[in-house]
Parts: structure tokens; C-alpha cells; sequence
């Protein structure tokens, strides 16, 4: 009988529970983590949300932020470009002057670099000759003009100071005249005008704006480029100036990068970048300090991003937008729809957020129920394990010969019947050997019991080596053992009882160490076996005492012919004949 079948029978808990402590433990904690996950998930989520909306939150703060900048930059840079547009109109036809300093400054008009003191302290007007001006795109000396635009930027060279020391004293603001000179804040030295008029000539904020290339005559944000001999990172606002439809410079205030970062600060979730965009997709400034700059949106960034156009987010103004795992927060910078501050984000991104914002003691506890849970667990099961050992082992020595490690007759009785359920379930053949040792007790007379036993012992191992794994050997008592053949035939069954007869004549056994000496050999134990044979069907058998007792019958038979013999049929009656089905080995 099976240990967990001596289990008491609870009423208010399935049996199985006692079967299995371990399992209930599981489920029990398994419900209480589910139930603690649920809740969890329920309140990762809601933190999520919490992020994003912090995020969008703060991306329309600082879009509004950025606005403010924007426009007061923009207001002030159309408000030179009038001033400039007027101060070149009204001076417009002035072909002489009796200031001194303009007269100076138009007679130098052709050396290589020549200037125009400006008082109050400002920056001068420096020009350049034409030789220098020649190829260079967007300038051309036109003497007819040169007069009344020395006039002009002078007076505009006062408004760009008082901006300048105002509110941009880190920046640079800057007049450039298509007639070959500038006038820029702070004041660069005069020897660099060559090369200054040379990079004008290529830099976006100035070329973009000529007039093939700028029909609309816009303001324009230039991409970011490196300022004039420095390593320093710039971005330009730029506006072309205009007079009687004829180019006649653009006015320019730059802003550092590192401005532009603050002024967009840096997103909260991490691994987030900011960027802010102008119409084109072009992107002014990032919140990432390092990598590669002029970039463009969407072309430069990777995933389905290249599929979201810049004018989509614009036309829509703000909102948030999800594409596999990548997030796209927006926000338009003013109502003219020039502007754009984007933030992009990976679904890891937002949880690494949301896992910066967990309480610790709540991860404790979420860390340590599976730790108790294994603990228990594990007390749980070293508990059971033992109990469970010590209740096999019960069932193994009520279930097993101590001696032979062969089942003993209770265990073989159970598995005859298993036996026999399974021949009239399949109809297949049941047969069975009973064994006895030849003169077992000569053997004990002479070597001793301990040699006996080393005899039963080695008889075990034989017929655990010679038999088919499905066979079922056990030691009935004494010298006896019986063998359930399941499938077997009752030529099968003598086929295999004459091999394992053959395989026990052939062995031998080391005497005990305690045994007497033998007067004569070399001191080992032969013995050999006599084996009755029965099977269920042919012989009727419809019980284990039935059929061991037909076995035991042949087995008798099998003594009376002469011992280490197989027997499978019964002697003819009155006759002490051995029968035809009987075969003998050499004695």
C-alpha cells in the first residue's frame, strides 16, 4: 500500500493537500503575489501616466518659455530691420556728405580694409575692398550707394549697441551690408575683415537669405555652425533687408548653443532628448550635448520616426504620439506654426522613470514575499522530504526482504493482481517460476549462515541480471523466490527459467570471511536451482495461491527428478517418471 494512502482524510481540505504541502504553500503565496501584482501593476500604471503627463506638462512649459524668447528675439530683429529698411530709404540718392568721417571712410573705399569710427564708443563699420568683394556671392560695391549706407549703418550701429549691452551682453549682433561692409557686436579686429566677409559670403544665415534663395524674404533660424574662429557652437536668427525690392544686407543676432539648451532644459525621463524644431524640420538645438549636429527631422532619426513629416505635429500643435515602443511628445512654439519642441523617448525610458519614482519600501516587500515564500518553502519541503523518506522506507522494509532487496510475498501478491487485471483487460499471457535452492541447508551446514546468506544474496543479483526488466522477482522465505513473467508464454516462461538455471550453475560465491576451511577446493560456494513453471491460462489459474501452488507442485516434480532441473508440466499420476518438458543439467 502506498504511504499517502495511510493519510487522514480532512473535511475540510482536499486530500491532495496532504499529499502535496509544497503545492499549497505555491498557491497560497501565488495568490497573495498575484493579488499584490494586480495591485502593483494598477499602481505602475497610474505612475506612468503620472510620468507622461509630467512630461508633456513640462515640454508645454518650456515650449512657452522658448516663445517668450523667441518672440522678444524676433520682435527686436524686425525692429532693426525697419530701422534699417527706413534709415536706407531716407538716405537713398545722397551722393555727397560733408561728415568727415563718411568722406574718410568712402576715399579708403578701395584699400583692402578700411573702417568707419562710430561715436558714443560702438563698434565701427569695417569694409572691405572690391578686389576682396569680387566672387564672393550676395556682395557687390556699388559706389552710387556706398554713401548713403555708411550714413544708415551708423545710425543703426547705436540700436544694435544699446540691444547688445541691454540683454545680450554674451551674444553677437551683427549688420552685414550687400555693399561690402559690417558692423558687428562685440567688435572683431579689423585685420579679419578679409576673412569675415569670406565667411559671410558661404555661412547659412546669409546665403540662405539671397534673394534666389529666399523669395519669401523671411526670418530664419540658420542651422547650428561653429563661430568665427572659436570651437563654440552656434545658432543664428537672421533677416533679410530690403529696399525698393533691391537686397541690401540682413541683420543678425546669434545665440550660443549652450543657451538654447537651457532655455529648452532637459527632459526628466531619462534617455529622453529634446529638440526644437523650426517649420522645415530643421533642428535649432538639442538637449543632447554631444553627437552630430545640422540635424533634420525626420530624415535623421531612426525607427518609424522617419515616418511622422514635421508638419503633421505643427498642424496639430501638441499631443503625443506612439509607434512601436517609441514615443513622440510635441508641442508648437507659438500660433504662426514656425516653431516646434519635440521630445523622443523609448517605452524603457518612461519605465526606468517610473522605476526611479517606486517607494523603497514598497520594493521591499515586493523583493521579500518571494524570499519568504521560498524560505517557507523550503522548510516546507525539508519537512516533508523527511517524513516522506521515513514513510518510504517503512513501506520499503514492509514491502522488501531485508536480506535480498527482492520483494517480499506481500508486495508480490499486489503486483499478481496488477498482473492479472492487466491480462483480462489485454488478454495477454501471465506466467510464473518458483525457484528453490538445491541442498540450501548443506550449504549453511558447511560454510555457515553468513555464507548462506552471501548465497541467497548473490541468487537476487542473478536473477535481477538474467531477467527481463519487466519480469518481477521476489524471495517468498527461506530459500524460495517466485517470478511473475508478465506477457510470457509458457515456452517463454521455461526459456527464461532455463537460462537463469544455466546462468546459477555457472556462478559461484565467496565464502564468508568467518567460514570454516574447507577440507577440499578452492573454497568457493556452487549451488545450482530447481524451478517450477505455471501460467495463468493454460493452467487455470485464477489466483496467486493457485498458481503458486501449481508452481510449487512442478517445482516438486522438478526435486524428485533429481534437483537443477525446469519443470512446466505436472508428473502423470501414480508415476514418479520425470516428464517429456523437463530438462536436466549436469548435477
Amino acid at each position: 500500500m502506498a504511504w499517502h494512502k495511510l493519510l487522514p482524510r480532512p473535511r475540510w481540505l482536499p486530500r491532495a493537500a496532504l499529499i502535496y504541502p509544497q503545492r499549497v504553500v505555491v498557491v497560497g503565496f501565488g495568490l497573495a503575489m498575484l493579488l499584490m501584482l494586480v495591485v502593483a501593476m494598477r499602481d505602475l500604471y497610474l505612475l506612468r501616466e503620472r510620468v507622461l503627463i509630467l512630461h508633456q506638462h513640462d515640454l508645454v512649459l518650456r515650449a512657452l518659455g522658448a516663445e517668450a524668447v523667441i518672440n522678444a528675439e524676433r520682435f527686436k530683429l524686425s525692429f532693426v530691420r525697419d530701422y534699417a529698411q527706413q534709415l536706407l530709404e531716407l538716405q537713398q540718392g545722397t551722393k555727397a556728405s560733408t561728415d568727415g568721417d563718411i568722406e574718410r571712410a568712402y576715399a579708403a573705399r578701395n584699400e583692402p580694409v578700411w573702417e568707419l569710427q562710430v561715436p558714443l564708443g560702438d563698434a565701427p563699420i569695417v569694409g572691405v575692398s572690391p578686389q576682396i568683394l569680387k566672387g564672393l556671392q550676395g556682395f557687390e560695391r556699388r559706389d552710387e550707394d556706398l554713401r548713403a549706407d555708411l550714413l544708415a549703418a551708423r545710425q543703426l550701429s547705436h540700436v544694435l549697441g544699446v540691444s547688445q549691452r541691454s540683454d545680450r551682453p554674451d551674444g553677437t549682433v551683427t549688420f552685414i551690408s550687400s555693399n561690402g561692409f559690417y558692423v558687428t557686436y562685440p567688435a572683431l579686429p579689423p585685420d579679419r575683415a578679409p576673412a569675415l566677409i569670406k565667411r559671410f559670403s558661404g555661412i547659412d544665415y546669409y546665403r540662405s537669405l539671397l534673394p534666389d534663395r529666399d523669395p519669401s524674404h523671411e526670418m530664419r533660424w540658420a542651422q547650428v555652425y561653429t563661430q568665427f574662429e572659436s570651437t563654440q557652437l552656434r545658432t543664428t536668427l537672421s533677416v533679410p533687408v530690403y529696399v525698393a525690392q533691391r537686397f541690401r544686407g540682413v541683420v543678425a543676432v546669434d545665440l550660443e548653443i549652450r543657451r538654447l539648451r537651457d532655455l529648452i532644459g532637459l527632459p526628466e525621463i531619462l534617455g529622453s532628448h529634446r529638440y526644437l524644431l523650426d517649420r522645415n524640420g530643421n533642428v535649432i538645438v538639442s538637449s543632447q550635448t554631444g553627437g552630430k549636429t545640422n540635424l533634420r527631422w525626420p530624415d535623421d532619426f531612426a525607427g518609424d520616426l522617419r515616418n511622422t513629416p514635421v508638419s503633421d505635429l505643427i498642424s496639430q500643435g501638441t499631443g503625443m504620439r506612439h509607434v512601436n515602443g517609441q514615443y513622440v511628445y510635441f508641442q508648437r512654439v507659438g500660433n504662426a506654426g514656425n516653431w516646434l519642441m519635440v521630445d523622443t523617448l523609448d517605452e524603457y525610458d518612461v519605465y526606468a522613470t517610473v522605476a526611479r519614482r517606486l517607494s523603497l519600501p514598497l520594493l521591499t516587500i515586493w523583493f521579500l514575499l518571494p524570499v519568504l515564500m521560498y524560505v517557507t518553502l523550503r522548510v516546507v519541503t525539508l519537512l516533508f522530504d523527511h517524513y516522506l523518506a521515513a514513510g518510504r522506507k517503512l513501506q520499503q522494509m514492509a514491502e522488501t526482504d531485508p536480506l535480498t532487496q527482492l520483494a517480499n510475498r506481500r508486495r508480490f501478491s499486489e503486483q499478481f493482481k496488477k498482473e492479472t487485471a492487466r491480462r483480462q483487460r489485454d488478454g495477454t499471457p501471465l506466467a510464473m517460476l518458483m525457484l528453490d535452492i538445491d541442498y540450501f541447508k548443506r550449504v549453511n551446514d558447511k560454510w555457515g549462515h553468513a555464507s548462506g546468506d552471501c548465497v541467497l544474496m548473490a541468487m537476487a543479483d542473478l536473477m535481477r541480471k538474467h531477467l527481463r526488466e519487466i519480469d518481477f522477482p521476489a524471495r517468498l522465505g527461506g530459500e524460495e523466490f517466485a517470478v511473475l513473467l508478465p506477457g510470457a508464454s509458457s515456452d517463454e516462461a521455461v526459456a527464461a527459467a532455463e537460462r537463469l538455471r544455466l546462468a546459477v550453475e555457472a556462478a559461484f560465491v565467496e565464502a564468508a570471511p568467518d567460514a570454516p576451511q574447507p577440507d577440499t577446493g578452492d573454497g568457493r560456494i556452487r549451488f545450482t536451482v530447481s524451478i517450477g513453471v505455471a501460467e495463468a491460462g493454460t493452467d487455470g489459474c485464477q489466483t496467486l495461491d493457485a498458481m503458486l501452488a501449481v508452481a510449487d507442485r512442478r517445482l516438486y516434480v522438478a526435486k524428485e527428478a533429481g534437483r537443477n532441473r525446469v519443470c512446466a508440466t505436472d508428473a502423470p499420476v501414480g508415476s514418479a517418471a520425470v516428464p517429456s518438458m523437463q530438462r536436466q543439467g549436469n548435477s
